[in-house]
Formats: C-alpha cells, structure tokens, sequence
C-alpha cells in the first residue's frame, strides 16, 4: 500500500472526485476512487462523497442542465462505486441499537440502484438487512413482515406509476400487521411531502443518506420506548 494521505490532502482528494464524479467522468472517477481505497482512505467517506456526487447531478437534472442520459450514467457510476466499495464498509454500531430492515422496491417497479445503495449505507451502520428485490407487492412485504418480524419495513419507489402500489402496501401493513408495527420509511426520487401524505407515512426520503438518519431515529425512539 502507498504512504497514506493526511487528512488535508485527502479533503483535496475528495473534492476533486466529487467534482469528477459530478462531470460524470466515469472511467476517471472509479480510478480515483481505487486510488484512495488503495492508499486507506476510510471506504465510508468515499462513499459519502460518492453519494454527494448523486446528489449535486439530481439537482442539475431538476435546474435542467443536466437530461436522462446524465441520471443514467451517474446511475453506473454508482453502481461501479458499491461494487468496489461494499467489500471494504464492514459494520459498525448503530447509535440507538441496531435493527432489521425488510427492504425492497414496490410493485410496477424495477429500479434498484436507490435500494441497493440504501441497503449498503444500512449494512455499513450495523443494520441487518433483509431484501425482497423489485417488482414487490403489498403482499409480499406483509407475509414476509409476519415472517421476519423487522424492526423497519423501507419501501423504494422511484416511478410515480409506482404511488398507487404504495399506497395499497402500507395500508396493507397497517390494516393487518399487529401491534407494536414495524416503523415504515419510503424513498425515492418521486417522493415529496405531498406523496408521502398521499400514500400514508410520516417517513420518508428522497436518498439514501436521509434514510439512515431516519432509520437510526426509529431505532433510538423504539429503544426509549422499551426503557
């Protein structure tokens, strides 16, 4: 392994990956990322620079400087990024306890690149993870609900063909799953406050950062309320 960076070079080094990753320079990108693993460069913040990366193209994509074609490749290149990072964020404890998460993208919906990354930000903070894939109805989320007894259900729905299905699972969870229920979180690029009140939840986010936070915040509340 190379000498390792100090800490003020490695802030360098993380901003110019952000900024290659936001130019959605692919190939130069996962290099970099390569080079800084490789020189120790702790895997969590790669990834949190990585995510900072998606973040920065969905804004331009919503100020409309950035078209599809951009999203898609941002979508690779994040997809290259967890692939190189997931061996390397092994697990640590979840301020409030650790949890179980049942996890997975609704039905009419086959997107999972969100899901995944949530599913690997979840995994490196201690939380186990039990994921259904896509295409999920509200049914499956529910048996395997009674099954596996989660402490979180968290619903990915990126299409917004996809807000009816979710509508119909969570009140497919709380019509039918006993008391004391599982915390519900939904995410995804088409939820906003007015979706969210739509389908039913208090809990939701637009990344997967948000929906950590969240998910932590259940976990802390649900051991207070055992005290």
């Amino acid at each position: 392994m190379n000498s390792p960076l100090n800490q003020n070079t490695v802030d360098k080094r993380l901003d110019q990956l952000l900024e290659k990753i936001t130019e959605l320079k692919e190939e130069e990108s996962i290099a970099e990322l390569q080079h800084l693993l490789h020189q120790g460069v702790d895997p969590r913040e790669l990834l949190a620079c990585c995510m900072g990366g998606m973040r920065r193209i969905g804004n331009l994509f919503e100020e409309g400087r950035y078209f599809i074609s951009a999203l898609i490749m941002a979508g690779e290149i994040m997809r290259s990024a967890t692939e190189l990072l997931s061996p390397h964020l092994t697990p640590e404890p979840v301020s409030g306890g650790g949890g179980r998460v049942l996890l997975g993208t609704i039905k009419g919906d086959i997107h999972d690149l969100g899901k995944n990354l949530f599913a690997l930000l979840l995994q490196s903070h201690g939380f186990e993870i039990i994921d259904l894939g896509v295409d999920v109805s509200a049914e499956i989320f529910f048996e395997n609900a009674k099954q596996q007894q989660p402490d979180i259900i968290a619903i990915s729905c990126v299409l917004t063909s996809g807000i009816d299905n979710l509508q119909q699972a969570i009140n497919h969870l709380k019509e039918n799953l006993p008391h004391p229920r599982p915390g519900v979180i939904v995410g995804g690029a088409c939820l906003d406050q007015r979706v969210a009140d739509y389908v039913g939840t208090r809990q939701w986010a637009k990344d997967a950062a948000i929906g950590l936070k969240i998910c932590q915040q259940i976990m802390r509340e649900a051991e207070g309320n055992q005290a």
